[in-house]
């Protein structure tokens, strides 16, 4: 099975060759009017660094953790500063979103930009809204996700101490007299969680582990005591990064993620989810340690979320730890790691929010996260009717499916917000887009983080482009894990899932989820079906049903993985199509970060190479409606 993780390692290989196409409990309250003035600061200098020279990562690293913070902090209430920083696909994707709010949109049309040229600008135009330093320690990196927490809960600058007199501790603390507020390292430098005697503070063991007692002690520090909003937590990696900046592209750092939870007020950590061996980033720990503070971590986040969903975001940096990726020190595949991943956070009332590598960084989020939604986006085009269907051959006089291979697009994988950011910033010029039917399976919740880039997909949509949920609603997490949940042992938690989605669906008028991904937590049942009704009625893609099925009112089958070339594409649905001798066959096919040009190929192959295969190309709607009418068994 191809999901994210799989597919992500293919992405770093073809990045340079792809072209493509809020309303939640404790969301920033969105501003009714334009701000008058910005200030922007173009960090795109910091993509000429050398990685590969220690002095360089730890420049771009320093520099993105400490504006991240300023720009989390200062944009907190409002919208005050502006980031461009993240490019891909040949596009450079912030000032494409920057140029868009101030020219169709208008959003920021009379709001004057005033530019920052230097980190020392930043600092100081914001100083006032930071009370002053957290400083964490190089030889224990799980510190820089608690420096990052304790900026958001105690409007902190996060910074890496260093004896350099060129540094960015040496700047924030000597030039800019920035006053430290709290020392996660002793002002010597030695190292203060040390994994031997008791944890700092705490009348508490040590479990034997730095790393482990650096989350232990911020789960008291910042969950227990109520500082941290517990809806919120971030899965981004740690200053570990710094040992091996070279293992990809240059953001894979997410230090640009960070300004959004820092501005919500989130838990950030980086912790395994194995208990059969030990992380690569310490080696030392006792057998499973991660993987027992990660429980404890999402068990302190539950408890204090008040039975609220909580956000998740970021993703396993299975490229640098905790998989067999090639150096990352796991025994486990990306795939499965990232299933253990959602399963555990999923029986906590967790779910995810993607952004996994290679376009896992973003920016900007705390910036869009005041952009004014409207209360209500309806889908650019009608949903159809059995009129149409009958008219366009679908059914037959008496109401019957006619035997062909339908075939349904799930336009993924789009449940992360740094993905959707980028991929609708570059997919909007492809000149085939509207030629192929295409559900764009944009999970609702990213409105939470880049509300523009959905608010711009509906309003230059074609008549071919339909609006669907992604894995697995408002939010990637397994529909089972929310009933069965040997680890955290709470009382099942469909309700407030259904709820939650319930809301997000409602704003962006969706009524299908494409894929009810159930991973390691476990197949599916009609219970969990019967509580998609409420919210996802017009259909949902599964798991492991290859038949197509109505569960508890709801027409299902499974998504299935397409091939990468659009040529094998085309010979795959043929070989399929050969099955409607039989009668009507269905095909809910998963195309991944695919342009539109893509699927227009796919076509052409199917007409010049297999013009006699009876396959025809439809919404998603119309996909889960025939199924529903072949279930019957019978014509209207």
């Amino acid at each position: 099975m191809k999901l994210k993780t799989l597919t992500t390692r293919l992405v770093l290989s073809l990045l340079a060759a792809a072209t493509l196409w809020t309303e939640s409990a404790g969301s920033v309250a969105v501003a009714a009017d334009s701000p008058k003035q910005i200030q922007v600061f173009d960090a795109r200098y910091l993509r000429k660094l050398d990685v590969h020279d220690p002095n360089g990562a730890a420049e771009l690293w320093d520099t993105m953790h400490t504006v991240a913070a300023v720009q989390g902090l200062a944009n907190r209430e409002a919208p005050r500063l502006y980031v461009v920083f993240c490019a891909q696909f040949g596009v450079e994707t912030d000032q494409f979103w920057l140029d868009w709010l101030r020219g169709e949109d208008g959003w920021l049309k009379n709001t004057e930009l005033a530019t920052l040229t230097s980190p020392e600008e930043v600092v100081r135009t914001f100083k006032k809204y930071v009370k002053g330093l957290v400083v964490y320690d190089p030889e224990v990196p799980a510190t820089s996700c608690i420096a990052s927490t304790a900026a958001g809960c105690d409007d902190l600058l996060p910074v890496r101490f260093s004896r350099a007199t060129n540094s960015m501790f040496a700047f924030l603390t000597g030039k800019l007299g920035l006053p430290v507020r709290l020392w996660l390292v002793n002002p010597d430098g030695t190292s203060k969680f040390t994994g031997k005697g008791l944890i700092p503070d705490l009348n508490e063991p040590s479990s034997g582990s730095a790393k482990n007692d650096t989350y232990r002690w911020a789960i008291r520090h910042y969950i227990d005591s109520g500082k941290c909003d517990a809806r919120m937590a971030a899965y981004y990696i740690d200053a570990f990064w710094l040992k091996s900046p070279n293992r990809g592209q240059w953001d894979l750092h997410t230090l640009s993620n960070h300004d959004y939870f820092i501005a919500r007020r989130g838990f950030f950590f980086d912790l395994a989810t194995w208990g059969d061996e030990t992380p690569v980033d310490d080696p030392g720990q006792s057998m499973g340690l991660d993987r027992q503070t990660f429980l404890q971590m999402l068990a302190a986040l539950n408890r204090k979320a008040q039975k609220s969903m909580i956000k998740v975001g970021g993703f396993t940096p299975w490229a640098f730890k905790y998989t067999d990726y090639q150096g990352a020190g796991g025994k486990h595949g990306g795939v499965e790691t990232e299933w253990e991943f959602a399963r555990m956070i999923s029986q906590f009332n967790g779910y995810m929010e993607a952004d996994a590598i290679g376009l896992s960084a973003m920016a900007n989020a705390s910036f869009y996260a005041h952009y004014p939604l409207k209360e209500r986006y309806r889908q650019p085009n009608p949903k159809p009717t059995r009129a149409g269907w009958q008219q366009a051959g679908y059914l037959t006089a008496e109401g019957k499916v006619t035997p062909k291979l339908y075939v349904g697009y799930y336009a993924g994988d789009y449940d992360a917000p740094s993905w959707l950011y980028k991929a609708v910033a570059a997919y909007s010029s492809d000149p085939q887009r509207g030629q192929v039917p295409l559900g764009w399976a944009f999970d609702p919740n990213l409105a939470d983080r880049v509300p523009q880039a959905l608010a711009y997909a509906y309003r230059h949509a074609t008549t071919n482009d339909f609006f669907i949920a992604g894995d697995s609603g408002a939010g990637y997490l397994n529909p089972r894990a929310l009933t069965v949940r040997p680890d955290s042992k709470l009382p099942p938690a469909l309700r407030i899932w259904t709820e939650h989605c319930e809301r997000y669906f409602k704003r962006w008028d969706m009524s299908i989820t494409g894929f009810m991904l159930d991973g390691a937590g476990g197949g599916s049942t009609p219970e969990e079906f019967s509580a998609y009704k409420r919210f996802s009625p017009d259909g949902c893609g599964n798991h492991f049903d290859l038949q197509p099925r109505v569960i508890s009112g709801v027409p299902t089958i499974r998504e299935w993985d397409m091939p990468d070339s659009a040529e094998a594409t085309a010979a795959y649905m043929a070989q399929q199509a050969a099955a409607t001798t039989n009668g009507p066959c269905f095909l809910w096919a998963r195309t991944i970060l695919k342009s539109p040009s893509w699927h227009a190929e796919v076509s052409r192959h199917l007409r010049e190479k297999h013009p006699q295969a009876p396959v025809v190309v439809v919404d998603p709607y119309t996909f889960f409606g025939l199924i529903k009418e072949q279930a019957s068994g019978i014509g209207h």
